[in-house]
Protein backbone atom coordinates (compact mmCIF):
# COMPACT_ATOMS: atom_id res chain seq x y z
CA UNK A 1 0.00 0.00 0.00
CA UNK A 2 1.04 3.92 -0.66
CA UNK A 3 0.23 5.51 2.51
CA UNK A 4 0.40 8.98 4.10
CA UNK A 5 1.57 10.41 7.08
CA UNK A 6 1.40 13.56 8.88
CA UNK A 7 3.27 14.78 11.59
CA UNK A 8 5.91 11.83 10.49
CA UNK A 9 9.28 13.72 12.44
CA UNK A 10 7.92 12.42 15.56
CA UNK A 11 6.06 10.26 18.33
CA UNK A 12 2.98 8.58 16.85
CA UNK A 13 3.30 9.65 12.96
CA UNK A 14 7.48 8.53 13.43
CA UNK A 15 6.68 5.09 14.91
CA UNK A 16 4.14 4.94 12.35
CA UNK A 17 6.33 5.24 9.61
CA UNK A 18 9.27 3.15 10.88
CA UNK A 19 6.77 0.26 11.43
CA UNK A 20 5.08 0.21 7.79
CA UNK A 21 7.98 0.81 5.65
CA UNK A 22 9.01 -2.54 7.55
CA UNK A 23 5.49 -4.15 6.66
CA UNK A 24 6.71 -3.15 2.71
CA UNK A 25 4.42 -0.49 2.45
CA UNK A 26 5.24 2.55 0.26
CA UNK A 27 5.43 5.68 2.69
CA UNK A 28 5.02 9.78 2.01
CA UNK A 29 6.54 10.87 5.48
CA UNK A 30 4.92 14.43 5.73
CA UNK A 31 5.78 17.32 7.96
CA UNK A 32 6.79 21.26 8.16
CA UNK A 33 10.57 20.76 8.12
CA UNK A 34 11.59 18.68 5.16
CA UNK A 35 15.03 19.09 5.80
CA UNK A 36 14.79 17.36 9.24
CA UNK A 37 12.63 14.45 7.64
CA UNK A 38 15.10 13.80 5.12
CA UNK A 39 17.72 13.53 7.31
CA UNK A 40 15.59 11.42 9.83
CA UNK A 41 14.51 8.82 7.09
CA UNK A 42 17.74 9.11 4.72
CA UNK A 43 18.38 4.93 4.93
CA UNK A 44 15.20 3.87 4.65
CA UNK A 45 14.10 3.01 0.89
CA UNK A 46 10.54 2.88 0.98
CA UNK A 47 9.96 6.71 2.91
CA UNK A 48 9.76 9.49 0.78
CA UNK A 49 9.27 12.70 1.85
CA UNK A 50 7.51 15.91 1.56
CA UNK A 51 6.15 19.46 3.01
CA UNK A 52 3.15 20.03 4.67
CA UNK A 53 1.90 22.79 6.78
CA UNK A 54 -1.72 20.94 7.28
CA UNK A 55 -3.04 24.54 8.05
CA UNK A 56 -2.37 24.98 4.76
CA UNK A 57 -5.16 24.27 2.48
CA UNK A 58 -3.07 24.80 -0.93
CA UNK A 59 0.16 22.72 0.15
CA UNK A 60 -2.70 19.76 0.79
CA UNK A 61 -3.65 20.02 -2.66
CA UNK A 62 0.09 19.69 -4.01
CA UNK A 63 0.92 16.97 -1.63
CA UNK A 64 -2.26 15.30 -3.41
CA UNK A 65 -1.31 15.84 -6.59
CA UNK A 66 2.12 15.14 -6.28
CA UNK A 67 1.19 11.47 -4.74
CA UNK A 68 -1.27 10.34 -6.23
CA UNK A 69 -3.06 7.54 -6.38
CA UNK A 70 -2.20 6.49 -2.95
CA UNK A 71 -4.67 4.14 -0.41
CA UNK A 72 -4.19 5.55 2.98
CA UNK A 73 -4.55 8.71 4.89
CA UNK A 74 -3.36 8.65 8.55
CA UNK A 75 -3.33 12.07 9.85
CA UNK A 76 -1.64 12.06 12.95
CA UNK A 77 -0.05 15.83 13.47
CA UNK A 78 -1.61 17.43 16.17
CA UNK A 79 -0.89 20.08 19.48
CA UNK A 80 -1.87 20.62 23.07
CA UNK A 81 -1.59 23.05 25.41
CA UNK A 82 -3.51 23.16 28.97
CA UNK A 83 -5.04 25.66 30.70
CA UNK A 84 -8.15 26.57 32.49
CA UNK A 85 -11.12 28.43 31.30
CA UNK A 86 -10.80 32.05 31.83
CA UNK A 87 -7.08 31.96 31.33
CA UNK A 88 -6.44 30.85 27.89
CA UNK A 89 -4.05 31.86 25.82
CA UNK A 90 -5.26 33.39 22.07
CA UNK A 91 -2.83 31.82 20.10
CA UNK A 92 -2.77 28.28 22.05
CA UNK A 93 -6.38 28.39 21.22
CA UNK A 94 -5.76 29.13 17.98
CA UNK A 95 -2.82 27.02 17.51
CA UNK A 96 -5.48 23.57 18.84
CA UNK A 97 -8.31 24.79 16.64
CA UNK A 98 -6.01 24.90 13.89
CA UNK A 99 -3.87 21.35 13.63
CA UNK A 100 -6.27 19.54 15.91
CA UNK A 101 -9.27 20.28 14.04
CA UNK A 102 -8.63 22.38 10.75
CA UNK A 103 -5.35 20.18 9.74
CA UNK A 104 -7.52 16.96 10.27
CA UNK A 105 -10.87 18.37 8.10
CA UNK A 106 -8.67 19.99 5.70
CA UNK A 107 -6.45 16.77 5.02
CA UNK A 108 -9.35 14.41 4.65
CA UNK A 109 -11.30 16.86 2.16
CA UNK A 110 -8.47 17.34 0.49
CA UNK A 111 -7.78 12.81 0.22
CA UNK A 112 -10.83 12.36 -0.28
CA UNK A 113 -11.62 14.42 -3.56
CA UNK A 114 -8.91 12.17 -4.94
CA UNK A 115 -10.03 9.13 -3.78
CA UNK A 116 -13.66 9.85 -4.87
CA UNK A 117 -11.66 9.92 -8.53
CA UNK A 118 -10.66 6.46 -8.16
CA UNK A 119 -13.07 5.29 -5.99
CA UNK A 120 -11.22 3.51 -2.99
CA UNK A 121 -9.15 4.57 0.23
CA UNK A 122 -9.25 4.73 3.83
CA UNK A 123 -8.44 7.24 5.95
CA UNK A 124 -7.37 7.29 9.21
CA UNK A 125 -7.63 10.42 11.78
CA UNK A 126 -6.03 10.48 15.30
CA UNK A 127 -8.26 11.27 17.51
CA UNK A 128 -8.12 10.42 21.54
CA UNK A 129 -10.09 9.09 24.81
CA UNK A 130 -10.66 12.90 25.46
CA UNK A 131 -12.99 12.74 22.43
CA UNK A 132 -15.11 11.11 25.29
CA UNK A 133 -14.13 12.41 28.34
CA UNK A 134 -14.43 16.35 29.41
CA UNK A 135 -11.15 17.42 31.05
CA UNK A 136 -10.86 20.56 32.99
CA UNK A 137 -7.84 21.94 32.41
CA UNK A 138 -6.94 20.83 28.85
CA UNK A 139 -10.84 22.14 27.47
CA UNK A 140 -9.73 23.22 24.09
CA UNK A 141 -7.89 19.91 23.50
CA UNK A 142 -10.64 18.31 24.59
CA UNK A 143 -12.96 20.98 22.43
CA UNK A 144 -10.89 19.67 19.09
CA UNK A 145 -10.60 16.20 19.83
CA UNK A 146 -14.90 16.45 19.92
CA UNK A 147 -14.52 18.15 17.12
CA UNK A 148 -12.63 15.63 15.35
CA UNK A 149 -14.70 12.80 16.13
CA UNK A 150 -18.19 14.75 15.51
CA UNK A 151 -16.16 15.25 11.98
CA UNK A 152 -14.70 12.05 11.25
CA UNK A 153 -17.82 10.28 11.94
CA UNK A 154 -19.88 12.09 9.62
CA UNK A 155 -17.13 12.41 6.89
CA UNK A 156 -17.56 8.38 6.92
CA UNK A 157 -21.33 8.93 5.96
CA UNK A 158 -20.67 11.49 3.54
CA UNK A 159 -17.75 8.80 1.75
CA UNK A 160 -19.10 5.04 2.08
CA UNK A 161 -20.86 5.86 -1.14
CA UNK A 162 -17.91 6.05 -3.21
CA UNK A 163 -15.98 3.22 -1.70
CA UNK A 164 -13.69 5.22 0.96
CA UNK A 165 -13.76 4.24 4.65
CA UNK A 166 -13.03 6.56 7.20
CA UNK A 167 -11.34 5.13 10.58
CA UNK A 168 -10.92 7.29 13.71
CA UNK A 169 -8.36 5.90 15.86
CA UNK A 170 -8.49 7.40 19.63
CA UNK A 171 -5.43 6.44 22.45
CA UNK A 172 -5.55 7.60 25.60
CA UNK A 173 -2.37 9.18 27.31
CA UNK A 174 0.52 8.28 24.70
CA UNK A 175 4.62 8.53 25.51
CA UNK A 176 5.66 11.10 22.80
CA UNK A 177 7.00 14.77 23.34
CA UNK A 178 3.25 15.94 24.08
CA UNK A 179 2.63 13.96 26.60
CA UNK A 180 6.43 14.72 28.74
CA UNK A 181 5.34 18.66 27.88
CA UNK A 182 2.32 18.16 30.47
CA UNK A 183 4.20 16.32 32.99
CA UNK A 184 4.20 18.62 36.36
CA UNK A 185 1.57 20.51 34.92
CA UNK A 186 -1.43 20.45 37.58
CA UNK A 187 -4.07 21.39 34.61
CA UNK A 188 -3.05 18.06 33.07
CA UNK A 189 -3.04 15.86 35.91
CA UNK A 190 -6.46 13.95 34.61
CA UNK A 191 -3.97 13.07 31.05
CA UNK A 192 -1.73 10.75 33.88
CA UNK A 193 -4.92 9.46 35.95
CA UNK A 194 -5.49 6.16 34.11
CA UNK A 195 -3.57 2.81 34.59
CA UNK A 196 -0.46 3.88 32.33
CA UNK A 197 0.57 5.63 29.26
CA UNK A 198 0.24 3.43 25.95
CA UNK A 199 3.20 3.70 23.77
CA UNK A 200 3.47 5.51 20.55
CA UNK A 201 4.74 1.63 19.06
CA UNK A 202 1.57 0.23 20.60
CA UNK A 203 -0.83 2.74 18.75
CA UNK A 204 0.89 2.66 15.68
CA UNK A 205 0.50 -1.54 15.40
CA UNK A 206 -2.85 -1.23 16.39
CA UNK A 207 -3.22 1.36 13.47
CA UNK A 208 -1.29 -0.86 10.90
CA UNK A 209 -3.53 -4.07 12.25
CA UNK A 210 -6.72 -3.82 13.36
CA UNK A 211 -7.80 -0.96 12.36
CA UNK A 212 -5.92 -0.41 8.42
CA UNK A 213 -7.37 -4.09 8.08
CA UNK A 214 -10.93 -4.09 9.10
CA UNK A 215 -11.43 -0.33 8.90
CA UNK A 216 -13.45 0.53 11.74
CA UNK A 217 -15.48 3.26 12.09
CA UNK A 218 -13.80 3.87 15.63
CA UNK A 219 -11.16 2.14 17.26
CA UNK A 220 -10.23 3.04 21.08
CA UNK A 221 -7.49 2.20 23.26
CA UNK A 222 -7.26 0.49 25.51
CA UNK A 223 -10.89 -0.57 24.54
CA UNK A 224 -12.28 0.18 28.02
CA UNK A 225 -11.83 4.07 27.64
CA UNK A 226 -14.13 3.91 24.69
CA UNK A 227 -16.54 2.56 26.96
CA UNK A 228 -16.20 4.50 29.58
CA UNK A 229 -16.03 7.34 27.99
CA UNK A 230 -19.22 6.88 26.23
CA UNK A 231 -20.89 6.72 29.84
CA UNK A 232 -19.53 10.10 30.53
CA UNK A 233 -21.10 11.47 27.85
CA UNK A 234 -24.51 10.19 29.33
CA UNK A 235 -23.70 11.20 32.79
CA UNK A 236 -20.84 13.75 32.40
CA UNK A 237 -21.78 15.74 35.51
CA UNK A 238 -20.99 12.35 37.62
CA UNK A 239 -17.59 12.54 35.76
CA UNK A 240 -16.47 15.59 36.52
CA UNK A 241 -18.12 14.65 40.09
CA UNK A 242 -15.30 12.17 40.04
CA UNK A 243 -12.56 14.09 38.46
CA UNK A 244 -11.29 15.78 41.24
CA UNK A 245 -10.42 12.25 42.93
CA UNK A 246 -8.82 11.41 39.20
CA UNK A 247 -6.78 14.76 39.47
CA UNK A 248 -5.18 13.78 42.72
CA UNK A 249 -4.16 10.45 41.16
CA UNK A 250 -2.85 12.02 38.03
CA UNK A 251 -0.62 14.47 40.23
CA UNK A 252 0.85 11.39 41.98
CA UNK A 253 1.62 9.75 38.55
CA UNK A 254 3.72 12.53 37.33
CA UNK A 255 6.56 10.49 38.30
CA UNK A 256 5.21 7.06 37.81
CA UNK A 257 7.44 5.26 35.19
CA UNK A 258 4.56 3.94 33.71
CA UNK A 259 4.00 7.25 32.18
Amino acid sequence: MKILITGANRGIGASLVTLASEQGHEIIALGRDLTALKQQYANNPKVSCDQLDVCDTAQWRKVIERHTPFDVLINVAGVLFSGVTGELKVEEVSAMLDVNVKGTIFGTNAAAASMKQQESGHIINIGSTAALFPTPGTPVYAASKFAVRGFSLAAAGDLKPYGISVSLMNPCAVKTDMLEQQRGDKNAALTFSGKRALTSEEVAQAILGPVLHHKPLEYFLPKSDGWLGKLSNVWPRLFLQLAKKARTQGEKNFHSDKF
